[in-house]
């Protein structure tokens, strides 16, 4: 009785989605790059780009559907399934808090070392002759 079902968990059936979404998105960007560099295909390879995305995304999402209404999607997998989307925006949120936190530390508090001439670190400079007793040695 291998076809049997001893568990709580729905393993899901292979699907061509996810690399077929990963092209799409490869062909997307490459179009959009084309395009601001002015490439004459550039707006047709973003534009099948973007199709094959919008399609990945109805065709994943109606896998998806059509497993919870056949009942594949038992209590616990509805549980796992909110606690994953719980965990992808709490981990979204911590990205963001993070980023805006360096970008805010660093205008609010700039670092005090200094720059000279566009280069750091910073080369010694050459000694004028009133500083030079300083550097120089006995």
């Amino acid at each position: 009785m291998a076809a049997s079902k001893n568990h709580d968990y729905h393993l899901v059936d292979p699907d061509p989605w996810p690399l077929i979404g990963s092209f799409s998105a490869l062909a997307l960007f490459g179009g959009l790059v084309m395009w601001m560099h002015d490439n004459p295909y550039g707006s047709t390879v973003g534009f099948l780009g973007l199709a094959g995305v919008l399609v990945t995304m109805y065709s994943w999402w109606s896998n998806t559907i059509r497993e919870a209404h056949q009942g594949y999607h038992t209590p616990v997998v509805q549980l796992h399934l909110r606690y994953g989307m719980i965990l992808f925006i709490a981990s979204e949120v911590m990205f963001f808090l993070a980023w805006f936190w360096a970008y805010f530390d660093a205008s609010l508090f700039p670092s005090t070392a200094e720059v000279i001439g566009g280069q750091w670190p910073r080369r010694a400079r050459k000694c004028s002759t009133r500083s030079a007793s300083r550097y120089s040695t006995p």
